[in-house]
Parts: C-alpha cells; sequence; structure tokens
C-alpha cells in the first residue's frame, strides 16, 4: 500500500480489495492488522478492504487490475531476501531498491475488454 500511495496522484482515490485466507492460529492478530491498513490507507486517499476466502482453497497469487491487466505472482509479493529492520543507517530499510532479491517470477496477462 505504501508503493500505491507514493505513485498515485494526491487527488485520486484507489480501491484495492484484498481476497486472503484466514490464519489458522493468529486469526484475530490478523483481522486487526488488516483494520489497521484499511484506517492508515483512508488518509492517503486508498479504500482498502479485505476480506477471507470460504473456500478453503485459495493459493495462487495475484492481482486483477481494472484497466485490463492480471499480474501473477510466483511467491507472492515476499521477494525480498532478509534485511536489517532495526538498522537506521542501512538504506535497504526504507528503500526497497537497495534490496536484495529472491528468485522470482511474474507474468503479466491481458485480460479480454
Amino acid at each position: 500500500m505504501e508503493t500505491v500511495a507514493k505513485v498515485k496522484s494526491d487527488e485520486d482515490e484507489v480501491a484495492v480489495h484484498l481476497i486472503t485466507a484466514e490464519d489458522d492460529f493468529r486469526n484475530e492478530q490478523q483481522k486487526d492488522q488488516l483494520q489497521k491498513v484499511t484506517d492508515a490507507c483512508a488518509s492517503a486517499g486508498i479504500r482498502f478492504t479485505w476480506e477471507f476466502d470460504q473456500s478453503g482453497s485459495i493459493h495462487a497469487r495475484h492481482i486483477v487490475t481494472d484497466n485490463g491487466w492480471k499480474i501473477l505472482l510466483d511467491r507472492g509479493l515476499d521477494v525480498f531476501q532478509r534485511y536489517e529492520m532495526n538498522d537506521a543507517f542501512d538504506l535497504s530499510n526504507r528503500l526497497q531498491q537497495y534490496r536484495q532479491c529472491k528468485a522470482f517470477e511474474v507474468t503479466f496477462l491481458r485480460l479480454q475488454s
């Protein structure tokens, strides 16, 4: 959501809807954190909503845009290798372009209009 906030125009409102699986062990913490994301996004003009997949079969990670693209994410958004998040002087802590990535694939599909 941080990246969406950085690239969108201030006057635009963006809607993001997440469909995810419910955590088997920490579902209350998960709900609390998703609500915090919702609250934080509101001040940036991002309407973030979420729901739990009830089918129990969710696995594939993808993004569907409203301009006709489906982006298939091989390993989801977890593409960065571990970095020291508590080191205030490490550039990778705040700037993604300085983080090392894990191997992953992304496939872009143009959907029928």
